[in-house]
């Protein structure tokens, strides 16, 4: 086990790094970088077990675009992909992605803060087309999001 010290230095040497040789410019690195930092100590996984993308489906022309984290559990391979809406603040919970249970589109399921908040989300049956309008575990964001196909009844309609 490395100290505080060491893990806060690593942190630190990576945004650094991930901002510097980016792709997407230094900003968006940035943010990439800050939202890997911030899941990897939420979830207390390694940063060799996060990795970024940007989130095309929901891109606006605002600061801070969105960012997809995916963890990868170091035990079972799986695969749990969260949305960072507004990267570029801190206090922003995570959104876990997952199935619309109508249309099954990656849309966000739960609110994540940190590692009890995906265990409790785990330990729930999974949604079911009935499910979907009568809970008040899903994020406020699920109805709207654009992650639903445009024939899906929980999407937005325009």
């Amino acid at each position: 086990m490395t100290s505080l010290a060491e893990r806060a230095h690593a942190a630190a040497v990576f945004i650094r790094h991930t901002t510097a040789i980016s792709p997407h410019g230094p900003y968006r690195g940035e943010e990439h970088a800050r939202t890997a930092v911030r899941l990897a100590a939420a979830l207390g996984l390694g940063l060799d077990q996060i990795t970024t993308a940007p989130d095309w489906l929901r891109r606006r022309t605002t600061p801070g675009e969105p960012v997809l984290a995916t963890a990868t559990c170091p035990d079972t391979g799986e695969m749990y992909v969260f949305l960072a809406r507004f990267p570029i603040y801190d206090d922003e919970p995570l959104e876990l992605l997952g199935p619309c249970p109508q249309c099954t589109g990656q849309v966000p399921l739960a609110t994540i803060r940190h590692l009890a908040d995906l265990g409790t989300h785990l330990a729930r049956a999974p949604l079911t087309p009935e499910d979907a309008l009568h809970t008040n575990t899903l994020p406020d964001t699920f109805k709207d999001d654009d992650g639903h196909t445009n024939t899906c009844c929980y999407g937005e309609t325009l």
